[in-house]
């Protein structure tokens, strides 16, 4: 599932519904987010999953934004930024009223706000590939 669909899909779902209710949020710098969700079942994220999908407007427009993939004569490898593995380290975190959690990243990016609706709906599970 494409994070677009799972932005738009997410918002189908009542915020009443006991699959988008946490009894239980546990950060782990190292680890990521777990959530026991009322209904009884668990999901784990990992810090570099989470990141990948952000839902913030500056990152949902730039995984829609395709990506060249030819290469310039002589680069056999692209050339990441300075500091990119501070990208997926977990600065903070705080819960926004009771319907998400803002994630504050080690890079500095603190404008994703993971709707728990969106987390429930991009939960990775063996079928999906995550």
């Amino acid at each position: 599932m494409t994070t677009e669909k799972a932005l738009n899909e997410s918002h189908s779902i009542d915020p009443g519904d006991p699959r988008v209710t946490p009894l239980e949020l546990q950060i782990d710098r190292a680890k990521g987010l777990r959530i026991r969700w009322s209904d009884g079942v668990e999901s784990s994220y990992p810090l570099n999953y989470l990141r990948k999908h952000c839902p913030c407007a500056t990152c949902r427009s730039a995984r829609q934004t395709p990506v060249s993939t030819a290469l310039s004569p002589g680069i056999s490898l692209p050339i990441l930024p300075p500091g990119i593995e501070r990208a997926t380290q977990l600065s903070d975190a705080s819960l926004v009223g009771r319907y998400a959690i803002n994630i504050i990243w080690g890079d500095g990016h603190d404008t994703g706000i993971y709707d728990f609706r969106y987390l429930r709906q991009i939960a990775p599970t063996p079928d999906n590939g995550e």
